[in-house]
This record gives C-alpha cells, structure tokens and sequence, in this order.
C-alpha cells in the first residue's frame, strides 16, 4: 500500500503585489497621490482610492498649520 503523500503549494510574487495604479492630483496644486491596486477588484480599489484621498487632506491640513 502507497504512503499518503501531503504537496504544498505556494505562489511567489516576485515584484509589486498590485500592477495597476491610478494618479488623482497634481504636484502643484495640493499634491498628488498614486494609489496601486487591482483594477479586477473594484470595491477593494476603491477602498484605496477613498483613504488615499482621506490621507491627502489629513496632511494638506498638517501643512497648513506647520510654521
């Protein structure tokens, strides 16, 4: 009787998790953010997106009070 043989398997990235991005702004007028995702998962996407933008505003609103 053959003995019970246990396989693993595993999946190596190698290179950036996420390959798309998206760029919202521009350098000079507020900033820019670059948010990296998959475009074939748009809630997850979009999750992103919104707490990039949240984080954005929380350091423009740094910015504003630094001397």
């Amino acid at each position: 009787m053959p003995e019970e043989q246990i396989i693993t398997v595993r999946k190596i990235m190698e290179g950036p998790a996420f390959q798309d991005s998206i760029e919202i702004g521009t350098p000079g007028k507020g900033g820019a953010i670059k948010i990296y995702g998959d475009f074939g998962s748009p809630e997850d996407f979009q999750r992103r997106i919104t707490e990039a933008v949240r984080l954005r505003k929380v350091a423009a609103e740094l910015m504003e009070g630094s001397p």
